[in-house]
């Protein structure tokens, strides 16, 4: 074996764990419990397989400091399951392993009058939203954060739209014609906020977390994958001495 051909197996064993490491991810959605529509707040718990629970607190507020409103909201499991048309897809993709389970959903309208914001009882990384109906064809509606996101997925939902009807546009803003999909803040987040500055409608989210991973450092390689890359690094190393003997 040469050092070409060591070089070889080292580089394929990398492309080998960055394609592990890009593979799709199980999240578990907020179950939301109760909302005061009127009032436009929300609570609801997200529930790990370890059973512990994050709590998700969710409020309207309004430009002079009041209380803001929802259009309406879908909780414990009640109402149009909107999420589950053409079994979820265009909320699932290479980093999002499954769609949100059931219906619960808050209905949001919009306007520059009201800002939205999502709290969390404890900090989380690199969390998601589901977004339904995002605009209308020919007719965008924008969410405009606070803090950056990617687009992981989009597709045809319950309303219609297409696989480009969201796109980021500058500034952190998601922009939508009927867009369906699903949108993963990057960084670690307990809360974050937005604005509709322009109402449609009404249209609709949810929000989900990864397992209890989620809320820990990024796991670092096991350790017998640390010894493979050593095992290949040695070998390199006595290589070089054999070529100077």
């Amino acid at each position: 074996m040469n050092k070409n051909v060591a070089l070889a197996a080292l580089l394929g064993l990398g492309l080998s764990l960055n394609a592990t490491s890009a593979s799709a991810v199980l999240y578990h959605y907020v179950d939301w419990t109760s909302a005061n529509v009127a009032g436009g707040t929300a609570t609801g718990t997200i529930t790990l397989p370890d059973s512990s629970t994050v709590t998700v607190n969710f409020e309207a507020i309004t430009s002079t400091g009041g209380a803001g409103s929802l259009n309406f909201a879908q909780t414990t499991g009640g109402g149009t399951n909107y999420w589950a048309y053409n079994a979820g897809a265009p909320y699932i993709s290479t980093e999002v392993d499954n769609a949100p389970p059931d219906s619960d959903i808050i209905s949001l309208v919009g306007g520059v009058n009201q800002t939205y914001k999502v709290t969390l009882s404890e900090a989380i990384k690199d969390p998601i939203m589901a977004v339904l109906s995002l605009g209308q064809a020919g007719v965008p509606t924008t969410y405009d954060f606070d803090s950056p996101f990617d687009i992981v997925s989009q597709g045809t939902g319950y309303w219609g739209g297409t696989a480009t009807s969201l796109s980021e546009l500058p500034g952190d803003i998601l922009s939508g014609a009927e867009g369906h999909g699903t949108i993963q803040f990057i960084g670690t987040f307990s809360e974050f906020s937005w604005t509709v500055p322009t109402p449609e409608n009404w249209h609709g989210f949810t929000f989900g977390i990864r397992t209890t991973e989620a809320i820990e450092p990024s796991p670092i390689p096991a350790p017998g994958v640390l010894g493979i890359l050593g095992m290949g690094l040695a070998g390199l190393g006595f290589l070089r001495r054999r070529r100077k003997t």
